[in-house]
C-alpha cells in the first residue's frame, strides 16, 4: 500500500469512526457538570502540570503567537484557556467554539470583555472566511474527521495566520494489542488519536504549510489522575473505564 492510498484508507476509517455532532453535544452536555463539580476546569488528558494555573502558563509560553489579534479557541470547554490568554492580551479578541451549549452557558458566566463563546462544530464553523489570525486546538481536534476540520480551519484562517494543534497522537508502529487499545479509547472516549503522520498528511492535503512539529512531548500520557473523575461520575459516560492507550502528546504549528 502506498502512502496516498494509506492516507485515503485512514480517512475513510475516521469518517466512519467519529461520533456525529448530536452524540457529541449530548456527551459533553452531560460530562461537563461532572468536570466542574470535581474541580477540573481544563478538560485535557495530556497536561503539562497537574496544577492548572501552571499548565496554562506553560501553554501560553509555548504557544502564544505574537501579533495575534483575532483568536479562535477551537474546543474551548468552559473557557479557561480563552480567559487566561485574554487576560494576558487585552489587545486581542478571543472566540471560543464548542459543540456543547452547556459549556457555552458556563463559559459566558465568567467571560472577560474580549472573550465570546459560540456553539458550533469544528467541521462546519459559524464564521466567515479569513476571520482569525491565530487558531488553536488543545486536545480537541480528534472528535471530528481531521480532513474536514482542517478544511474549515483553513477557510476561517487569514492568509499568513497560524494554526496550532496540541493533540494526543497514537504511538507509531502499533502491535495488535496496542492497536486494540487505541480502538477501545476511540469507542469509549469518542476521541480519534490520529497518528502524527496522518496529522501532517491531512494538513498538507488541506493546504497548510508546516512551521514546526514536536512529535513527542511525553511518550505515554499518564491517565491515573483521571481515576477520581471516573469514580466521581464520569465513568457512566465511558463504560466505567479509566482511559488508557499507547498515545503521546504532539504539537503542530502551521501557516496558511
Amino acid at each position: 500500500m502506498n502512502k496516498f492510498s494509506d492516507f485515503i484508507a485512514h480517512t475513510i476509517y475516521y469518517k466512519n469512526a467519529c461520533k456525529n455532532n448530536e452524540t457529541l453535544k449530548q456527551y459533553w452536555d452531560g460530562c461537563t457538570p461532572i468536570y466542574v463539580k470535581n474541580n477540573y476546569p481544563v478538560f485535557q488528558a495530556g497536561l503539562f502540570s497537574n496544577n492548572f494555573d501552571e499548565h496554562l502558563e506553560i501553554l501560553h509560553e509555548r504557544h502564544w503567537q505574537d501579533g495575534s489579534r483575532k483568536v479562535l479557541d477551537a474546543g474551548c470547554g468552559i473557557g479557561q484557556v480563552s480567559n487566561f490568554f485574554a487576560r494576558k492580551h487585552p489587545e486581542a479578541s478571543f472566540t471560543g467554539l464548542t459543540i456543547s451549549p452547556e459549556q457555552v452557558q458556563i463559559a459566558q458566566k465568567w467571560a472577560l470583555g474580549n472573550c465570546t463563546f459560540v456553539h458550533g462544530s469544528y467541521d462546519c464553523m459559524p464564521f466567515k472566511d479569513a476571520t482569525f489570525d491565530f487558531i488553536y486546538f488543545y486536545q480537541s481536534i480528534g472528535y471530528r474527521p481531521l480532513v474536514d476540520v482542517l478544511a474549515e480551519a483553513y477557510r476561517v484562517l487569514k492568509p499568513g495566520g497560524k494554526l496550532l494543534i496540541s493533540d494526543m497522537c497514537s504511538v507509531d508502529d502499533l502491535d495488535p494489542q496496542k492497536a486494540w487499545e487505541i480502538k477501545q479509547l476511540q469507542k469509549v472516549w469518542h476521541y480519534m488519536c490520529y497518528p502524527c503522520w496522518y496529522h501532517l498528511k491531512a494538513a498538507e492535503f488541506s493546504g497548510f504549510k508546516l512551521i514546526d512539529h514536536n512529535p513527542n512531548m511525553n511518550q505515554v500520557v499518564d491517565f491515573t489522575i483521571w481515576a477520581d473523575l471516573v469514580n466521581g461520575g464520569l465513568g457512566s459516560f465511558h463504560e466505567n473505564e479509566v482511559p488508557f492507550a499507547p498515545i503521546k502528546v504532539s504539537e503542530f504549528l502551521y501557516t496558511k
